[in-house]
């Protein structure tokens, strides 16, 4: 019976070599030695290695090409002409018209590159009528949301160490930020993270305002360009920090739909920098957002007084609720 089952494999071996000299198997070259010297299980391992590549699962061993970093076989599949880059069909046509390989290929292409820029479509994979598919998907978002996660609970601990450090504060803000727009966080969570990143501006906010008079400064409504007590100009670096932290904060107002804390940062941006759009846009943006039609149509009027400049999307954002007062009158 042993020199059956030596004959059995020696035929077994000498038969993966020759196909593998021959170009008909495609194993690697440590699993050939293993199918050469390792009775039974060397051959069965040989034979599901060429089964792993004929099943055209190798997205997740080579880097990917193409614009979902597929490879060249589900790249050209999914192309109605190869010259033209423009007919790559979208990631949700292949989830949801792709064959099983394509859209196997793509999600295991997705898991090797990086889910962040994908979380929407990941998220309609999730309900797909294919088992793997949906495996995948689901193991991309958790595996994205771990990450945040632990982000997020490395930047607490920093935040613990140096509680008033405005570096710190802000990169925290900086890093709710990002999360909220990359989708995952839904309903409760959401919520919360907006709320923890106002929390974060606001008290940045307060900290630089604190540091310029700790310096000896200009007031927080001072215009950059002015002048101090000293007859010098101090602080346009801060101001223009200043600004920013406003446009954000009203922004994250916005966002948790608190119309008053919106216009409230809007006024302070406006008084800060008068010239610019930005806080006249953000009072018209809460006023909408409250319904005052009163208050849209003066602010309006306020932005044509002061001849400020739009740009052009804030002039089409202008025009329609000027049109929209016209309609209402």
């Amino acid at each position: 019976m042993t020199i059956l089952l030596i004959i059995l494999h020696i035929c077994a071996a000498a038969a993966i070599v020759a196909g593998w000299i021959r170009g008909i198997l495609h194993i690697p070259s440590a699993i050939l030695w293993l199918a050469v010297f390792l009775p039974l299980w060397g051959p069965a391992c040989a034979v599901a290695a060429e089964l792993h590549y004929r099943g055209g699962e190798k997205a997740d061993e080579e880097p990917g090409t193409g614009r979902f970093g597929i490879t060249d076989e589900v790249y050209r599949s999914i192309r109605m002409d190869e010259e033209d880059i423009s007919s790559v069909l979208p990631i949700e046509d292949v989830l949801a018209f792709g064959t099983p390989v394509q859209r196997r290929s793509l999600l295991l292409s997705v898991l090797h590159t990086g889910a962040a820029p994908f979380v929407k479509p990941l998220r309609t994979a999730g309900v797909n009528d294919d088992t793997e598919v949906v495996h995948y998907a689901v193991t991309a978002l958790v595996e994205l949301r771990s990450a945040y996660n632990q982000r997020i609970a490395d930047m607490e601990k920093k935040l613990q160490a140096a509680p008033s450090d405005t570096a710190t504060i802000l990169a925290f803000a900086d890093l709710d930020e990002e999360y909220l727009r990359s989708g995952i966080p839904e309903n409760s969570e959401r919520d919360m993270r907006i709320a923890h990143c106002r929390e974060m501006l606001e008290k940045a906010l307060r900290n630089l305002d604190w540091e310029e008079k700790a310096r000896g400064g200009k007031t927080a409504g001072t215009r950059s360009g002015q002048t101090g007590k000293a007859g010098t100009n101090t602080g346009a670096g801060m101001y223009s920090r200043r600004a920013s932290l406003l446009k954000r904060l009203g922004g994250i107002c916005l966002d948790q739909q608190d119309a008053g804390a919106a216009e409230k940062a809007g006024r302070a941006l406006v008084k800060d920098e008068p010239d610019r759009e930005d806080g006249y846009l953000m009072i018209l943006d809460a006023r909408v957002l409250r319904r005052d039609g009163k208050g849209i149509a003066q602010i309006i009027k306020t932005i044509r007084d002061r001849e400020i400049y739009l740009s052009p999307s804030a002039r089409d954002q202008v025009a329609f609720w000027s049109t929209q007062e016209a309609e209402a009158v």
